[in-house]
Order: C-alpha cells, then structure tokens, then sequence
C-alpha cells in the first residue's frame, strides 16, 4: 500500500534567502522562476538547467548546511536536462521523493525504488520529469567511510560497490524520506528539543542514521544498459555540446549527419529514444535555453535582437513565438525577472 509524502515546510522557515541557525547551521530557502537561476541556488555545485517542457518555471532549494554535510530538498515543475557536479571531496545521494515518476541519470532509470549516487567533482547528466521533487545528502567522502566503518563496522565503497543507482526497500525509502524532511523542517527530535537546535555532529550522525541502514537494503542487482542505449545517448550529448560550441551557425540534419558519421534515420532512433522529440525539435530547445540563460544572467535591455541572432534564430518573430510557448514568458519578460534578481542593470 502507498502513500503520498507531506514535502511542505513549516512556514516559519520559509521565504528565507539565508538564515544562520543555532550551533553553526544554516538554512537556507530559494525560491526562482528561471532554471538556471534555480540552479545556482543549490550551494557549491556547478549546475546548468536546460527548461524541456512548455510553461512558466517553478522551483524551490530548502538547504541545510552542517560542517562537512549538505541536506537539501529540490523542488521543480518542469522537465529538465541537468548538467550537474556536486562538491569535490564529497559523495552526493540522490533520494526522489516516491510518487510513482522516473528521473534518469546518464543511461541509468531511477524509479521509486532507487537511490543515486555520484562522486563529487564528477559532471554527470540527470533528467528529471515535472513536479519534481528529490532530497539530497552530500557528505564529505572521508567523513562518509568513517561513519560507516566505525558504526556498521563495513567498508563504504563494499557498502556502494561500482553502482550509480541503488535498488533499495521502498518502505524504508519512504520512511527515510519522511525522515529527512523532519530534519529540515526542524521537528525530528523531541517536542522540547527541535531538530536544528543540535549540534552539527548530532545532525549528521542523525541524518547518517536515516541514509546508511537505507543503503544496507540495497540488491546487488545491477541495470542492464545496451551498447545501443549507451551509443545513442553519446551521439545526442555530442551534438548538444556541438550546438553550444557553434551558436550562430545554422546547422542542418544533414550536417550533423555527416559530422557525426550517422544516418538520417540512426539520428532519429537517437533523439526519440533519449530525448524524446526529433533532432530539429532538439536543436531549437538547446538554443532557446541558451538565449533564456544569456538574457537572465548577463544581457541589458534591449539586446534581445542582438542576442537571438547570435544564437540562429533570424526570424524574430518566430523566435518570440517559440521562447513564449517554451518558457510561458516573452523574452522581454526574462530580462524584467533578471533585474528584479539583480543579475542585469537596464540603461
């Protein structure tokens, strides 16, 4: 039988750009109705958003800072295709919060029942469907293997093996999740004693305690991924990097045909299977987050002309028309929300 998990936060924690909480904490809240700027509200990572589903964006970060530990939960509306990293010197676990929806990390699914894991300073690849929503625990490695050694008496890396996606008990998933968003809303602990009143080695050996026996019921069964699958998705994260390397050219199926040595047909077994749409449909969305991105985060009023060019898009009114559908906003109206952020100056 399921469940649905209660992901709201106490209100007194909310709308917080940053808070210093007792003995070291911090906590913070971010709200953002652009991708990317969503992205770098997530502490220390090095993220780039790319907006793959029609409407206005949404998205929400409550972070927890300790010391050597990171407890956040992330809140999206839209599709995404994330290019992400977390912290050198730091492992990151990936728990979705259960609702019968599947992110993907590289060619791996990550269903209910799963658990992601990644290498800090490692760029890895991650889609995410709307109405998102993952806790995150990223831990200094050192610290991780430590906890694990002298607690479970186990090695961390027998404990994780070579897998990036963990098959773990749903039941005891759900409950760590419930877990977890106690910690952050301040409630897991004793009435007269609140979460965020501990101590940060309280914290985190509280939070360790919720992860690790979660991680003990993971199956030794590994995804099976076809070389095909594998190949594919190597062909469209190589274009993608090739539309980005060549902004205003105009770039036709059969030049990425011939650059990458594939068949018309091969190109688009590729981008319905990773993707999800054709390759045109591809190329118009990474070019219209790539302008959405450069009038957010370092465009002035009145070069959006000068920077959809830049970009390819020479019909202009067709380019508005298409950023409109894509982002629910025009154009005009990502530089209005960028000044309010304070990322652009209008002259």
């Amino acid at each position: 039988m399921t469940h649905d998990i209660n992901i709201s936060i106490r209100p007194d924690h909310t709308g917080i750009a940053a808070r210093a909480v007792q003995h070291h904490h911090e906590l913070r809240v971010a709200t953002a109705s652009d991708a990317d700027d969503h992205a770098r509200n997530l502490s220390r990572w090095n993220q780039e958003y790319d907006q793959f589903s029609a409407g206005v964006f949404s998205g929400r970060i409550t972070e927890l800072w300790l010391t050597k530990t990171q407890l956040f939960l992330e809140s999206t509306n839209q599709v995404l295709h994330q290019s992400c990293a977390a912290w050198p010197g730091s492992l990151w676990f990936g728990i979705p919060i259960p609702n019968g929806q599947q992110a993907a990390m590289g060619s791996n699914q990550i269903p209910d029942v799963s658990v992601a894991v990644k290498r800090g300073g490692t760029e890895f690849k991650l889609v995410t469907p709307a109405n998102f929503n993952i806790l995150g625990i990223v831990i200094d490695e050192d610290t991780f293997a430590q906890y694990v050694q002298e607690v479970e008496h186990l090695d961390c890396y027998g404990l994780l093996g070579l897998r990036e996606v963990l098959a773990v008990d749903l039941r005891a998933k759900r409950e760590v999740c419930e877990a977890l968003l106690r910690i952050l809303s301040g409630t897991d602990a004793a009435p007269d004693r609140p979460a965020l009143s501990l101590s940060p080695e309280m914290l985190q050996d509280r939070i360790l305690m919720n992860l690790v026996p979660l991680l003990l019921t993971a199956t030794s069964k590994e995804q099976r991924i076809s070389s095909t699958l594998l190949n594919r998705e190597r062909i469209v994260h190589e274009v993608r990097a090739y539309i980005l390397e060549n902004p205003g050219e105009d770039i036709s199926i059969p030049d990425l045909c011939r650059r990458f040595h594939v068949s018309r047909r091969t190109l688009q077994y590729c981008f319905e299977e990773v993707v999800g749409m054709s390759p045109l449909n591809f190329l118009r969305t990474v070019r219209l987050n790539a302008v959405r991105r450069e009038l957010f985060f370092k465009c002035q009023l009145g070069q959006v002309t000068e920077v959809a060019m830049s970009w390819g898009f020479r019909h202009l009114s067709q380019f508005a028309s298409d950023y409109r559908k894509l982002f629910g906003m025009l154009p005009s109206d990502t530089l209005r929300a960028s000044a309010a952020n304070g990322h652009n100056v209008y002259r």
